[in-house]
């Protein structure tokens, strides 16, 4: 029997698909097998790769013949939306599918996207054949059981170039705080990608920095952000910040990933890029106290750890 995980988006969303397949793998005694085609094939717009492929991650990929459930079940479902139900079963293969909490037909207004939350009946799921994980699954409590594993097998490695291993010793050496800033400006929606469609401005935002700062006065910020957007100019932050954008020469995903784990402290806004950052940061900087501070905004209602604040 195996799981299959249809791995879509960025590297952040594709951490928490594998994480939510491993572990439900684990618990079934399932083979983990991982969709790496299907789910980037198509994606036009923000055109994502897959990119898990560089860590130490168990399971393996899908044979061409092994993906021609999804594309069956999307042709089942062209032109029409899926049923509302996480359990699918058809003559082609099993589904487990993440579910809104609102469907979108009434979400309304108010909403830019139907929100989620953790769904339990993930954990009592038991399956009879073969089954594919189809969603985002973007809540810890999905995978808590597996936290170890997860700490080495999504541990992004060191870079090798000199620049970036020196500023991972000096995020190491000192009190840093990385602020994660996730603009969407690459999507016609920005709002699409938050809870009600609230987006975090600069005042939320300078006030969780104002926060940190309170309880950490000698910490050192360093700024995550796709480039230097004007926003970041108007947040009034110290003298010594350092910005790591693409900008300032800092590209590559995993490199950058790699330097939000050495960081002591955390700000971000809703983003599953910085989520994971936080997340693994504390295997990193298991002896020490972290601050995270993270955006409430996030379309899974349970996204975030219960050790962090929010804002």
């Amino acid at each position: 029997m195996k799981i299959f995980a249809a791995l879509n988006g960025g590297l952040g969303n594709q951490m928490f698909q594998y994480a939510a397949a491993r572990s439900l793998a684990q618990r079934v005694g399932a083979e983990l097998v991982l969709d790496t085609w299907s789910g980037f094939v198509r994606d036009r717009q923000y055109r994502r790769t897959y990119e898990l492929g560089a860590l130490p991650i168990q399971g393996r990929v899908a044979r061409s013949a092994e993906r021609l459930p999804i594309w069956l079940r999307r042709w089942k479902y062209r032109g029409s939306r899926p049923p509302r139900q996480p359990i699918e079963h058809h003559w082609f293969g099993d589904f487990l599918v993440e579910t809104a909490d609102v469907p979108p037909a009434e979400a309304g207004e108010n909403h830019a996207q139907p929100s989620l939350s953790h769904q339990r009946f993930f954990h009592q799921f038991t399956p009879r054949r073969s089954t594919w994980l189809i969603g985002h699954w973007q809540s810890p409590l999905y995978f808590n059981d597996i936290t170890p594993s997860l700490q080495v097998e999504l541990m992004p490695p060191a870079p090798t170039a000199a620049n970036l291993r020196a500023l991972g010793a000096e995020l190491e050496r000192g009190e840093s705080v990385a602020l994660g800033v996730r603009l969407y400006e690459e999507s016609a929606n920005p709002e699409f990608h938050a809870y009600g469609g609230q987006i975090k401005g600069v005042p939320a935002i300078r006030s969780a920095v104002e926060r940190l700062r309170s309880a950490h006065p000698a910490a050192r910020f360093y700024v995550f952000c796709t480039h230097r957007a004007p926003l970041l100019e108007q947040l009034h932050l110290p003298a010594d910040t350092v910005f790591v954008t693409h900008d300032d020469g800092f590209i590559g995903s995993l490199k950058r990933m790699w330097l939000l784990t050495r960081c002591q402290h955390h700000i971000f806004t809703n983003s599953s890029y910085y989520w994971w950052g936080a997340w693994l940061s504390a295997a990193v900087r298991s002896e020490e106290d972290q601050q995270i501070i993270a955006a409430d905004n996030f379309i899974n209602r349970d996204g975030l750890c219960a050790a962090w604040q929010r804002f």
